[in-house]
C-alpha cells in the first residue's frame, strides 16, 4: 500500500474524515476536562452494551432450534447479565478493569500505527501517523505500568490525551493528503 493507492479514497471521503477527527478532538478534551466523569461514563456504556447483548442471547436462545444450542444461550446470557451488574453497580470497579483492556487497545493501536506507517513512510507526510503510533504506545505503557490506577481520573486523561493525538495526526495527515495532486503523490 502507498500513499499512491489511498489518497482517492481519502479525498472522496475528506469532509467526514475531517468531521470525524473534529468530533475525536473534541471527545479527547472533553475527556481530559471531564475525565472522571468519562472514566465512569466509559463502565456505564460498557455495562449497558453488556446488558443488550445478554438480553440479546436470551432472545437467540428461544430462536434456536436445539436444546444444545438453547442452553449454550441461556448461559451466555447469565454470564453477560452478570458482568452488566458488575459494571453497573460499581463503576469504580468497572472503570480500573476496564483501564487494562484499554491499555492493551492502545499498546495494540501504537503497534498497528507503526505499521501503517511503514506501509506509507515514502509520503512526507506519513511522519503523523508514526508521531501517533509512538504517543498511543506510551499511554497505553503509562497505563499498564501504574495499573490498577491511582485514580479513576486518570484514565480519562489518558484516554483523552490519546484522542487528541490521533485527531490532530489524522487532521494534519489528511489535510497533507486532500491537498497533493496526482503527480505530486510519489
Amino acid at each position: 500500500m502507498d500513499i499512491e493507492s489511498i489518497a482517492p479514497t481519502i479525498k472522496k471521503a475528506f469532509p467526514w474524515l475531517m468531521v470525524w477527527s473534529f468530533v475525536v478532538l473534541i471527545c479527547g478534551i472533553l475527556a481530559i476536562v471531564l475525565s472522571l466523569t468519562f472514566s465512569f461514563a466509559i463502565a456505564v456504556v460498557i455495562g449497558l452494551l453488556v446488558l443488550v447483548a445478554g438480553i440479546a442471547h436470551l432472545v437467540f436462545a428461544f430462536r434456536t432450534t436445539g436444546l444444545g444450542g438453547f442452553l449454550i444461550h441461556i448461559l451466555l446470557c447469565v454470564v453477560y447479565e452478570i458482568a452488566a451488574i458488575c459494571l453497573l453497580a460499581n463503576p469504580l470497579l468497572g472503570v480500573i478493569s476496564l483501564s487494562l483492556i484499554v491499555a492493551v487497545f492502545l499498546i495494540l493501536e501504537g503497534i498497528l500505527e507503526f505499521a501503517l506507517y511503514f506501509q506509507l513512510k515514502s509520503f512526507r507526510h506519513a511522519i503523523w501517523v508514526l508521531f501517533d503510533g509512538i504517543g498511543t504506545l506510551i499511554l497505553g505503557i503509562l497505563i499498564v505500568r501504574h495499573w490498577p490506577p491511582a485514580s479513576p481520573e486518570a484514565i480519562g486523561a489518558l484516554i483523552g490525551i490519546s484522542l487528541i493525538l490521533s485527531a490532530i495526526s489524522r487532521i494534519i495527515f489528511f489535510l497533507a493528503v486532500h491537498r497533493l495532486t496526482p503527480a505530486s503523490a510519489a
